[in-house]
């Protein structure tokens, strides 16, 4: 399991898929939503995408070939 989380971890095209079906679909449904467990949970994954592109951005900054 550690290996998949760093394999995804330093890959962009993940992150960029991820991030559109966020912006596009499941964010606005959630964060818009009535329940407050729903909404609970998009900002949750809101945290979690932020915190994966923190990771990219120091990886691209940090890494030497």
């Amino acid at each position: 399991m550690k290996t998949l989380v760093d394999w995804l971890a330093h890959r962009l095209w993940p992150f960029v898929v991820c991030l559109l079906l966020y912006v596009g679909f499941v964010g606005p449904a959630l964060i818009s939503a009535v329940s407050t467990v729903a909404v609970l949970a998009g900002l949750a994954l809101l945290v979690l995408l932020v915190a994966w592109g923190i990771v990219l951005l120091r990886h691209g900054f940090t890494h030497k070939e």
